[in-house]
């Protein structure tokens, strides 16, 4: 008697347990088992050591048979992927990581690796006693690819939100969303604990549809009081200091702005005398390595949203600092539009206290409408989904490329949609607030998209086009080109 042990193994996805009867079928080179009963109950704890009996040895594993049949409720079940010890000692692993819904009979593949040209090789390997089963094998491996792309076809569907801005997925409500996709059972308490928790600290506080002013911009402690951080304390005391606003655009929310400069544009003519008032420096020696350019001229001519209480305004700002020799990255000119005026004057540090701070002010409200919609909109949500998507779309899940990049997908598709629907859509809480939403938002996107290059999104590449190689305390780089270099390997 060969005895083959079969554990199944559940992810931890809301409702992926079942209540149904589980049956199970081993498939091998040399024969196959009987429709074997598994168990009732499948929660989410795992099931181990379940005993499928065979008269003799079935060879190597390639393929199991599941089907699930109704017990006294209809339900759906998800598990991860089912574990099989041969009685020689193998262990064949089985991925299955999708809903199974009604009782039909599902064939899940053992999950080595196969490209295309391998299926037909794979079929050749039954002896005698399976060839009667080879046609059959062997057209469901040839066609398995495309019928389970077909079935992707119809769940992941293209859908244009604006020209000139990546398409994503189409889905006109949560329910249209393929179960598969999800979030886990702990994601989705993590994601509703930190929404209602934050909602409720915020009505404690009494600032929910709150209208007062805030006079002072340590107001801003009343927000979250209970979240407060070292960091965040830190932050709050600094934020004033001008090495501080320096050190932000290096290892801040978006270090993906600040470049070298060794040539001034032409609409920001600084002057030695502007920049170097005591003559310490002058800008041709510190061109030479020392001198950085922010500029954010895709906000220039952006509209700026209205919302129900107020009016608001976008700068579209250059910024150049200066790395001094103790190596802070100090801001030495500020300019908030691009077009030179008698309006728009080239802000100095020194100028009145006021008049300086307003201006970084408006560098931060720039900074962060760039960095939430190119940065992280465009280059994190919108474009991981397109390949989130095309990937579920043109590769099957036997393939190699495909069990080397879907787990890097998960949650992708899902908090996507939230996003959609819940901050940039029409009544979305970035449309209503945020001085980009709104008709500046799709047009922030586009002028976004058509600037991104190949090489923009490859972080060796992009630190070295703009110059920042060698610059010290720049922990993005530091932390970044060390993670490429584990991707890459």
């Amino acid at each position: 008697m060969a005895n083959y042990e079969v554990t199944v193994k559940h992810d931890e996805l809301a409702f992926a347990g079942t209540r149904n009867r589980i049956f199970i079928k081993l498939v091998g080179t040399d024969g196959e088992s009987k429709r074997t009963w598994l168990h009732t109950y499948m929660g989410l704890l795992n099931i181990d050591k379940l005993p499928v009996k065979c008269p003799v040895s079935i060879g190597k594993l390639i393929l199991i048979e599941l089907d699930k049949q109704h017990f006294l409720v209809k339900d759906s079940w998800f598990p991860a992927k089912v574990v099989v010890k041969s009685p020689e000692g193998h262990t064949y692993n089985f991925p299955i990581y999708s809903w199974i819904t009604d009782s039909e009979v599902h064939g899940f593949r053992e999950g080595t690796g196969l490209w295309k040209c391998n299926f037909l090789t794979s079929c050749m390997l039954f002896t005698d006693y399976m060839r009667y089963k080879k046609d059959k094998f062997c057209k469901e491996d040839n066609k398995e690819a495309g019928q389970e792309l077909k079935q992707r076809d119809k769940e992941y569907r293209w859908h244009v939100y604006a020209k000139g801005i990546p398409d994503y997925m189409k889905a006109d409500s949560f329910f249209d969303l393929p179960s598969d996709i999800h979030f886990s059972f702990t994601k989705d308490v993590e994601f509703v604990y930190t929404l209602e928790s934050g909602l409720i600290e915020l009505e404690l506080e009494g600032l929910v549809d709150s209208r007062e002013k805030w006079h002072h911009v340590a107001a801003i402690s009343q927000v979250f009081p209970v979240r407060r951080t070292d960091i965040s304390d830190y932050v709050q005391q600094h934020l004033r200091d001008d090495d501080f606003f320096g050190y932000q655009f290096l290892n801040g929310v978006n270090p993906m702005v600040i470049k070298r400069c060794s040539a001034l544009p032409d609409n920001f003519p600084v002057t030695d005398e502007m920049v170097f008032p005591g003559d310490q420096f002058s800008l041709a020696d510190e061109m030479k390595g020392n001198i950085f350019l922010c500029d954010y001229k895709h906000l220039d001519g952006v509209t700026a949203n209205t919302n129900t209480v107020t009016k608001q305004y976008l700068a579209a700002p250059l910024v150049l600092l200066h790395k001094t020799p103790e190596d802070k990255l100090m801001p030495i000119a500020i300019r908030l539009k691009q077009t030179p005026a008698e309006d728009n004057p080239i802000f100095l540090p020194t100028d009145s206290e006021y008049d300086w701070l307003t201006a970084k002010i408006f560098v931060r409200s720039a900074d962060f409408n760039v960095h939430q919609l190119n940065s992280h909109l465009l280059r994190t949500h919108l474009f991981a989904e397109v390949f989130a998507v095309s990937l579920l779309r043109s590769v099957p899940s036997v393939h190699p490329l495909y069990k080397l990049l879907i787990p890097h997908t998960p949650d992708t598709l899902q908090i996507n949609y939230l996003a959609q629907h819940r901050l940039i859509s029409e009544t979305g809480v970035f449309s209503e607030f945020a001085s980009s939403g709104g008709e500046g938002l799709v047009t922030l996107l586009q002028r976004s998209m058509s600037s991104v290059t190949y090489s923009s999104l490859c972080i060796p590449d992009d630190i070295a086009e703009r110059g920042l190689e060698d610059v010290p305390n720049f922990y993005y780089r530091d932390d970044g080109l060390r993670l490429w270099d584990i991707i890459r390997r």
